[in-house]
């Protein structure tokens, strides 16, 4: 099966992700599921320090529908076992930093 289209690449700050990857030795490409930057408040500024791409294999949507379907996307965001379950989950995952 395919991966879910992205129809455009995102861009996060200065760091562009691409829709999709195939990672050297895989049979089939990952889609990009969500990228941001991470960073900290230091004296009263927040300091940006890297920008992450989360790319997931096909069978990541209906694995984790099983669970998660009818969640709004403010349920989901706000979920800490959400995000555990994508990244604890049988799922092939890549971070690109």
């Amino acid at each position: 099966m395919a991966p879910p289209p992205s129809p455009t690449s995102l861009q996060i700050e200065s760091v562009v992700f691409p829709p999709s990857v195939k990672p050297p030795g895989a049979t089939n490409a990952l889609f990009l599921a969500g990228a941001g930057v991470r960073g900290m408040e230091i004296d009263g500024n927040f300091v940006k320090f890297t920008g992450i791409g989360v790319y997931l294999e096909d069978k990541a949507i209906p694995s984790l529908a099983v669970k998660w379907k009818g969640k709004t996307a403010a349920e989901l965001t706000d979920s800490v076992e959400f995000f555990r379950d994508i990244v604890t989950g049988k799922l092939q995952l890549i971070l690109c930093l």
